[in-house]
């Protein structure tokens, strides 16, 4: 693999704080950006958040919040399964919206452009 060096200009305390950060998940600044540009690449967009703990990252009353939405989401889809009907689920590595049916069966709910 050919490398190539980047020189970018960027805030310094967010220089330090995203070093704080890597570190903190055993990362270096380099391999740290690397994962970023790669990601970027690969799925051609802003792929994701790198977060130490969600708890922390959200406060504690949006943290239990989230978590009580999740779990009423889960206890909604469950209930909506057993009575035959199919669920909107939404693939992740299609990045496509589908209908999934009791029996498993996917139907994909929109043409991919």
């Amino acid at each position: 693999m050919a490398e190539a060096r980047l020189s970018i200009r960027i805030d310094a305390g967010v220089k330090e704080q995203a070093e704080i950060v890597f570190q903190k998940l055993g990362l270096t600044m380099s391999s740290g950006v690397n994962i970023f540009l790669s990601k970027v690449a690969a799925e051609q967009g802003i792929p994701f958040s790198l977060t130490l703990d969600r708890k922390k990252v959200l406060g504690e009353d949006t943290y239990m919040f989230e978590q009580a939405a999740i779990a009423l989401v889960r206890e909604e889809t469950a209930r909506y399964r057993q009575s035959e009907k199919p669920v909107a689920r939404y693939d992740e590595e299609k990045k496509r919206p589908y209908l999934e049916y009791p029996n498993g069966q996917r139907e994909y709910t929109l043409d991919k452009n």
